[in-house]
């Protein structure tokens, strides 16, 4: 194994080791004790995605959408602790990813 292999390796090793990491996975684990409610939130991720990567905004279905979830998150405690785990989860990996891209000058 080379040195930048051994380096990654370390590198998520550590970030399983994170509490935002452990927060997620335990939230994710709770999502999928409940079939039915795993099935509702990869709807919603799967949704929410594709309306995100369209190239042109549906401001009333971004509105159901939104107010689905809102209600969604109301009803089900376990789906809204996931996709506030799931949010910190992305947000620190663009944190890394930033870092790495600023650390190595990228343009």
């Amino acid at each position: 194994m080379d040195r930048m292999d051994e380096a990654l390796d370390s590198f998520i090793a550590s970030l399983k080791e994170t509490d935002i990491y452990l927060e997620y996975r335990k939230a994710l684990e709770e999502v999928k004790k409940d079939p039915s409610l795993k099935l509702r939130v990869d709807d919603y991720r799967k949704r929410n995605y594709n309306l995100q990567k369209s190239e042109e905004i549906d401001l009333a279905e971004y509105e159901k959408l939104r107010s689905e979830m809102v209600n969604f998150r109301a009803e089900e405690p376990a789906a809204d602790a996931f996709f506030d785990a799931e949010v910190a989860l992305c947000r620190l990996i663009q944190d890394l990813t930033y870092k790495i891209t600023e650390s190595l000058d990228f343009e």
